[in-house]
């Protein structure tokens, strides 16, 4: 898969396979750092979902939380992303809904 991005000029915007584009730049929307904190809980969100419908356990999500550290070196990398996923789940399966959140990251 090729994906391409135009170098508009307010910044660099995202052209999907309709020839939409997304822009990538903080001021009118999410900045590409952004885009990819929320591309990893996205990924994360649905990898839960997707365990929880396969092991038959009803739950609804109500939030999705992401938290984020950066270095104070030059680059600034992203030291930590912390996903908080906000899902009720009947008391019976509480048990197996939290150790299916081990399963996210394998």
């Amino acid at each position: 898969m090729t994906l391409h991005l135009n170098m508009a000029t307010l910044g660099p915007e995202a052209v999907n396979d309709q020839g939409n584009n997304w822009p990538l730049n903080k001021e009118t929307g999410f900045s590409p750092l952004n885009t990819f904190i929320l591309a990893v809980a996205g990924c994360s969100a649905g990898v839960y979902r997707n365990i929880l419908d396969n092991s038959k356990i009803d739950y609804t999500f109500h939030d999705v939380a992401i938290d984020y550290e950066r270095s104070d070196e030059n680059a600034r990398p992203i030291t930590a992303i912390t996903i908080t996923m906000y899902v009720s789940v009947a008391e019976e399966n509480q048990g197996r809904a939290e150790r299916a959140t081990k399963m996210i990251h394998k």
